[in-house]
């Protein structure tokens, strides 16, 4: 969600995107939805709402390589659950967001709204 807002708000291709628990890499967030177990995976259907489509967007593990490459890595995934390299690297920024994964629409929802507002401060603070 960050990185279709960053691309949006910004006209731009800058903001990437990879997760530091991706099971199946190179797979759509169309076809996580198709075989989730979870009735829960709202992410589609909100940024839908927010007029963004991020079906055809794939997941992507973060990796140390990848991470050094970037201005800035925004991490949203549980400290604790973080690898030392990441919470020490000089470009890593916390934000602390619940995870939507089998939440409600609702709740779906606020995350997204959460992520679309840290996003703007970002942007704005440049």
């Amino acid at each position: 969600m960050a990185k279709a807002f960053y691309n949006s708000l910004t006209e731009s291709q800058d903001a990437d995107s990879a997760g530091l628990h991706v099971h199946e890499p190179g797979q759509t967030l169309q076809e996580r939805k198709a075989v989730s177990e979870s009735k829960h995976f709202f992410v589609l259907d909100t940024m839908k709402q927010a007029g963004i489509d991020i079906s055809n967007y794939t997941r992507t593990p973060l990796s140390k390589d990848m991470q050094e490459k970037y201005d800035l890595v925004v991490s949203m995934a549980k400290k604790e659950e973080s690898p030392d390299w990441l919470l020490n690297s000089p470009n890593y920024t916390y934000w602390e967001i619940n995870d939507p994964r089998g939440q409600d629409l609702a709740t779906t929802t606020k995350v997204r709204d959460a992520i679309k507002s840290k996003v703007s401060d970002l942007i704005n603070q440049k």
